[in-house]
């Protein structure tokens, strides 16, 4: 399942004192619904200010583009994806933020260009996916799917946002310097927790809905290794100098069952002998 949102007041959130900083990088899947605004998807803000922070946004009304987006003080450095979203699709959105004056938006996998202005973040005390939060109010609800949300402390390469564009799981791209991740559905169950390490769940407002998940390609565990060779017990009872056969006769002894012509082989002094 996916987490579903309707455009007005749904949202998931997270308030607590963050420690995030450059270089980032964002990125989940979203089915766009409506094309009529500017909605926000996942954001890191700074509540008390009038719009600071980093977000992914889509932006129906500028073309239909997807966006890396830095704010400090209600003014805006945007970086708008090369290629356009589609309505009622899954697509793959993903922001990398090398520093303060360097951003870029990736849409399933194609790279917009490098956007320069020059914007300083202090901090920020909130994680939101469906909407942006500021001076203690919500706006640019997203109307649509999201699942697959997570959170890096590097700046992913092109090669890296491709896996995740082609459907890898977060948990498969650079794992390492992975901070958060809310795959939202899945394998993992209907629930907005951070399956990485459970330092950043998320709670829900105003009940948004789940649906069907995106295909995702997820970790495979170690398979288990092979048993240990075990040589099969002896038919017969193994006894030093006999050779069994099936029938009675000179230097063998009968054993019913046994097979004319074949030796135990597995005689306890080693020796097999063909009668």
């Amino acid at each position: 399942m996916a987490r579903t949102f309707n455009g007005s007041n749904q949202f998931l959130r997270r308030a607590e004192a963050l420690s995030f900083t450059y270089p980032l990088t964002l990125a989940l899947w979203v089915y766009p619904q409506r094309s009529n605004l500017y909605e926000d998807v996942l954001s890191l803000a700074r509540s008390a200010d009038n719009s600071t922070g980093w977000f992914l946004q889509l932006r129906g009304p500028d073309g239909m583009k997807a966006a890396a987006v830095t704010a400090y003080q209600n003014t805006f450095a945007i970086a708008r994806s090369s290629t356009t979203f589609t309505l009622n699709r899954w697509c793959h959105l993903a922001g990398v933020f090398t520093g303060a004056s360097s951003r870029m938006v990736y849409l399933d996998g194609v790279p917009g260009s490098v956007e320069g202005t020059t914007l300083a973040v202090p901090t920020v005390d909130r994680i939101l996916i469906g909407a942006w939060e500021r001076q203690g109010s919500w706006m640019a609800y997203f109307a649509g799917y999201a699942a697959e949300a997570a959170v890096w402390k590097v700046a992913l390469n092109s090669t890296e946002i491709g896996q995740l564009a082609a459907g890898n799981s977060p948990l498969l791209v650079r794992p390492g310097d992975l901070v958060a991740y809310w795959p939202l559905g899945g394998p993992f169950g209907n629930d907005d927790r951070d399956h990485l390490a459970g330092l950043y769940d998320l709670t829900a407002f105003n009940n948004p809905g789940w649906t069907d998940h995106p295909s995702i390609i997820y970790p495979q565990p170690e398979p288990p290794p092979p048993p240990p060779a075990i040589r099969p017990a002896p038919r017969f009872p193994a006894v030093a100098g006999n050779v069994w056969r099936a029938t009675a006769g000179k230097g063998a002894v009968f054993c019913p069952g046994a097979v004319t012509g074949c030796s135990a082989g597995h005689v306890a002094a080693g020796m097999a002998r063909n009668l």
